[in-house]
């Protein structure tokens, strides 16, 4: 295992059984267990501290992102700003290598709320900092938000990956039928934020208690419904 870019899918049994279940396309609740399943290591990469500078930068956000949008002639330019300097704190943290995740589902979470209908690039500043405060709800909400879009892209990263092994073999699949079924469970992996606890609305709040929201995401994942156990 490295902690530069990121985890490749080691040959052991826990990993196998997730490309086994995704290649047989057995039950969407069943891939989705076995990803959370054999995700141990990215569960601790994803819980780690520079991980929670990103989620703290949310919260922080929720208050200064409006006026920051307002001073740049360009929405995204407030985005990327904010994005820098959670990249700059997290540096001053253990190393992850969940962090590039970490930063892509921060600047998706923020440009999905602040777009609304619309992409962003149709959007003006002062258009993208209205419909932020219109849509932003509560900070827990914001962080809730920035957790579902940190266990897509895990999903879509390890079954991404996998897309050579799964295009071979006695039962190949085409690339046409993979993509659909990644996206399908990337949509499964954010629902295992639904019914978690109270992340905290202040950014001290949501560090402390950022391994734990990740810990009980990877939980709720692992667990399938009682009539597919």
């Amino acid at each position: 295992m490295g902690t530069s870019t990121s985890y490749r899918a080691p040959s052991v049994p826990r990993w196998q059984a997730f490309v086994v279940a995704f290649q047989q396309r057995l039950p969407l609740e069943r891939v989705r267990s076995e990803l959370f399943n054999a995700g141990d290591e990215w569960e601790k990469a994803l819980a780690a501290a520079g991980v929670g500078e990103f989620a703290a930068a949310i919260v922080q956000a929720w208050e200064t992102l409006p006026n920051r949008l307002q001073e740049q002639e360009r929405p995204e330019a407030a985005i990327l700003s904010l994005a820098a300097e959670a990249r700059n704190a997290a540096a001053h943290e253990e190393p992850t290598a969940a962090l590039a995740l970490a930063e892509r589902a921060f600047t998706a979470t923020l440009t999905h709320i602040a777009s609304g209908d619309e992409a962003l690039s149709e959007r003006s500043s002062e258009s993208a900092a209205a419909e932020f405060t219109r849509a932003r709800a509560a900070p827990q909400h914001l962080v809730g938000a920035y957790l579902q879009e940190l266990l897509g892209q895990y999903a879509r990263h390890v079954a991404a990956r996998e897309t050579g092994t799964l295009t071979e073999g006695s039962t190949p699949m085409r690339v046409g039928e993979i993509r659909p079924l990644i996206r399908d469970l990337a949509k499964s992996a954010e629902a295992a934020v639904e019914g978690a606890s109270d992340p905290g609305a202040s950014p001290d709040e949501v560090k402390s208690r950022w391994a734990d929201l990740v810990r009980d995401a990877f939980a709720r994942g692992r667990t399938l419904p009682e009539a597919s156990q």
